[in-house]
Parts: C-alpha cells; sequence; structure tokens
C-alpha cells in the first residue's frame, strides 16, 4: 500500500505537495523560500528544517519539466547548497533525470528523486508521525468511552441511554486510531466501515474524521457535566 494516490498535477501543485508531505511528516517546510548566499539571495522551491536530523536544513528543487532533467542542473543547485550552507538537497522531478545528472550527484549531498520516490522516501517518517498524532487527537475518547472515568451519575436517565447506546461506535473507532497505520489495520477497518480504502492516507484522513465527529459528539453530551482537564491530556 502507497502513502498516497495523489500526482501533482502542474508545478505549483509539485511544490506544495512536497511541503505538505514534509509537514505531515513532522517537519517544518515552506514554500517558497528566499534564502540567502553568498552571491546574494536565491529562492527556493522548498525549504525544510529538520530538527534532531544530521541533515538540519534540507533543500527541494521542483521540476515539473516535460523532459528529464540535464547534469547543468545538478550543478547550479549544487552551488546553492554550498553557498547558503544548507545540509541536504533534493530534486524531484515529474520525467527524470538525464543519465549525466546522475553521475553529477553521485557522492555529493544531492539526490535524484521522482515523484514516487519521494513519497516513498518520506512514507517511514510520516507514518511515526502520523501514528503519533492519531493517538494524541483520539485521547479524549479513552477518557469520554470509560464509564469508570466519566460522572455517569450526572447525565439524565435519557443521557445515560444515549450514552450506551453509541458507546460501541465510538469505542470502535478509539480502538482503530490507537493501533497504528498498516495494512492489516486499514483492511479491518475497511470491512467494518464498509469503505474501500487503497492508501495510508485516506484511511488516516478518514478516522480523523471520526475522531473529530466522536470528539464532538461527546463535548455536546457531557457540555452540562465538569470532566477535570487534566484527564485529556496526552
Amino acid at each position: 500500500m502507497k502513502l498516497t494516490n495523489d500526482v501533482p498535477s502542474d508545478w505549483k501543485e509539485l511544490q506544495d505537495k512536497v511541503a505538505k508531505y514534509f509537514n505531515e511528516a513532522g517537519y517544518e517546510a515552506l514554500t517558497p523560500y528566499s534564502i540567502e548566499t553568498v552571491r546574494g539571495m536565491v529562492e527556493l522551491d522548498v525549504f525544510v528544517k529538520a530538527q534532531n536530523e544530521l541533515a538540519q536544513t534540507i533543500a527541494c528543487e521542483c521540476k515539473f519539466w516535460s523532459t528529464p532533467i540535464p547534469q547543468e542542473k545538478i550543478h547550479a543547485f549544487r552551488t546553492v547548497l554550498i553557498d547558503s550552507g544548507v545540509s541536504k538537497g533534493y530534486i524531484i522531478s515529474k520525467n527524470g533525470f538525464q543519465s549525466g545528472a546522475y553521475a553529477t550527484a553521485e557522492k555529493t549531498n544531492v539526490e535524484l528523486l521522482s515523484w514516487d520516490e519521494f513519497v516513498e522516501m518520506i512514507e517511514v517518517k510520516w507514518l511515526e508521525y502520523k501514528t503519533k498524532k492519531l493517538k494524541k487527537i483520539s485521547k479524549p475518547l479513552w477518557v469520554y468511552t470509560d464509564i469508570l472515568d466519566i460522572p455517569a451519575e450526572k447525565l439524565t436517565e435519557e443521557q445515560k441511554e444515549e450514552y450506551k447506546k453509541t458507546l460501541f461506535y465510538h469505542q470502535g473507532t478509539m480502538i482503530y486510531a490507537s493501533q497504528g497505520i498498516t495494512e492489516e489495520v486499514i483492511r479491518n477497518y475497511s470491512e467494518e466501515y464498509g469503505i474501500d480504502l487503497t492508501s495510508y492516507e485516506e484511511f488516516v484522513n478518514h478516522i480523523e474524521n471520526n475522531i473529530g465527529a466522536s470528539v464532538a459528539y461527546y463535548e455536546e453530551l457531557f457540555k452540562e457535566v465538569d470532566i477535570p482537564d487534566w484527564k485529556f491530556q496526552f
């Protein structure tokens, strides 16, 4: 299963989506971004701050060209990296690279990637970050769906009945959110909800919406009931 089925349709989408997936993987990505070099200011397609990694700054050139990228563009990009002090560079191309480009990038801090290769490269970090996020945003459901953790005695009889009737559904959302993002989890989730999910991104988007709806439901149900804030801390 792939991270996403999304494919950029123009140059703007290419650089926006590169920044998007870096951000969703826990980095800080900006597009476009002007950076100072020894030769003056240069605009990068995407600039990424990567804390706690060997390459703490990353520059991306996004090429939505109809032809393969020649080696001259790799030389120019390497010069920008050297003159700016950026640690790592990626050139992401719609239609690949000329053979000389690969030779030019070899043994340098520049990597040449297709869109699919970029998605594959960012996938591990994206899954790690999204897994943590799902656990964090579903934390309120662990409180709301635990009959021993909520002041049920303060609910009206009608509210108690409503709570019992919907408990199983919202517990299911909570459990799936805590299991991690794997193909098996997505397959089981798809079967239970009767939907066809073909990427990790589709699963995350769907379950995030379900979590939001479940939390909103309980916030309304318990709006007149005082539950200590510390119980919801992640």
